[in-house]
């Protein structure tokens, strides 16, 4: 069985093949976060990643990039609000293996999660942020679901204590890797020497965190109820999925923010 070591090398050896250091942009998930998201998945045999949150669709070429090597499959949510750049973004990943949805991830994410395709499933989540997208990927996990990551988990932040509590500190790169393998260290050197200068988030310590699931862990964060949903409860959202009602879900979300400000 493929060890972390193993797939963050073979991860970091796409990144590195295809430019992708060189080619981030501000705001979008680091290479290196990316690099360990699609090791985890990896090393869990997950051959379906849902994805929300595309914007011009950096991570989301990544993920394609990964599938085309090995028949995995990837679907990416997105409201796509600016035309030109979603045609723009749409017209880049063309050429890859990826299922592009258009609409709300409270309401395509439903679907997406409900209908029964791939085997092993990892969901990530740029997105939604912070306790919105963390209800609405509890209210997506069953036990075909094995990975679950969210982008933006700033140190300190209860939403990344969740996360750490939930997998342990190696839920981030930099206590799962603690030694790592050559291209893993050529990945970090050259992200470092092209995004070190300009970045406004951290280089030291990364902010993708990516849970892999257990039955323990799967229950856990799939039975969650806090006060920090508000009126979307992951139990509630998964609700009105299971009656085909996703635009009711959208909708909830809505009016927890409204009502509440969650």
């Amino acid at each position: 069985m493929t060890d972390i070591r193993e797939a963050a090398e073979t991860a970091a050896e796409i990144l590195l093949n295809g430019g992708y250091v060189e080619r981030w942009v501000e705001g979008a998930i680091f290479p290196s976060e990316m690099a360990f998201f699609i090791a985890v998945c990896s090393v869990a045999g997950v051959d379906r990643v849902i994805e929300s949150g595309r914007q011009d669709g950096y991570s989301t070429e990544i993920l394609g990039d990964w599938a085309s090597h090995n028949g995995r499959q990837i679907a990416s949510v997105d409201l796509e609000h600016d035309a030109a750049r979603a045609a723009a973004c749409r017209q880049r990943l063309a050429h890859l293996p990826i299922q592009l949805v258009k609409g709300s991830a409270y309401e395509e994410f439903g679907r997406l999660v409900r209908d029964r395709a791939g085997r092993r499933l990892a969901l990530i989540a740029d997105g939604p942020k912070g306790w919105p997208a963390i209800s609405m990927m509890a209210a997506g996990v069953d036990d075909r679901v094995e990975v679950v990551a969210l982008h933006n988990l700033i140190p300190g932040s209860a939403v990344r204590e969740l996360f750490e509590r939930l997998g342990g500190p190696q839920t981030f790169y930099e206590r799962a890797l603690n030694d790592p393998g050559p291209r893993w260290q050529e990945l970090r050197a050259r992200e470092i020497a092209f995004a070190g200068g300009t970045a406004a988030r951290s280089l030291e310590l990364s902010s993708l965190g990516v849970l892999r699931l257990d039955d323990t862990n799967r229950s856990l964060f799939t039975n969650a109820w806090r006060t920090e949903f508000g009126l979307h409860q992951p139990a509630m959202v998964r609700a009105l999925w299971q009656l085909g009602a996703y635009s009711a879900a959208t909708k909830l979300y809505g009016l927890s923010y409204r009502l509440l400000r969650r």
